[in-house]
């Protein structure tokens, strides 16, 4: 799964739902199965310093801390699936907020996910981390929003 996060208006964003961001001029993050509904809620609730539930390794609070905003396209045809949602802007505050000393230690328990394919090497997350503040960081006005374009 593709899963490619750019900064953008709405209307700019609308152009982009068949092809997503890539080859533009926009700020982008073009990455691969970073969705937004459960990886993204954790990497909220870590960012908010949430504790995690007795059941769960990582904080899930999808009531206060659910960084899909609003779905704007979904398509499921004969050559594959794709969407386009706009990232919860709360998300995108603590996004850009996160500092640089925490980063690291952010990005080290959102690897503990469950929903990852796999392990992830010690700091393996940490660019991943740093590349999506700096995105957050990127939107300006009040018309810009952050957005993922997905494909399958």
């Amino acid at each position: 799964m593709n899963t490619d996060y750019f900064v953008a208006v709405r209307d700019r964003a609308m152009t982009l739902v068949e092809w997503g961001p890539g080859g533009t001029e926009l700020p982008k993050l073009l990455m691969k199965w970073v969705e937004p509904g459960i990886l993204g809620s954790q990497l909220w609730g870590i960012i908010e310093d949430l504790p995690a539930s007795e059941k769960d390794v990582l904080p899930i609070d999808f009531d206060r801390y659910y960084a899909v905003g609003e779905v704007l396209k979904v398509s499921d045809g004969e050559e594959g699936s794709f969407g386009l949602v706009q990232i919860a802007d709360g998300f995108v505050r603590a996004l850009a907020t996160l500092p640089d000393e925490r980063i690291a230690p952010v990005a080290e328990r959102w690897a503990t996910s469950e929903e990852w394919l796999g392990p992830w090497e010690p700091h393996g997350l940490d660019s991943t981390v740093e590349g999506l503040r700096d995105l957050a960081r990127c939107v300006h006005g009040p018309d810009q929003r952050m957005y993922v374009w997905w494909s399958m």
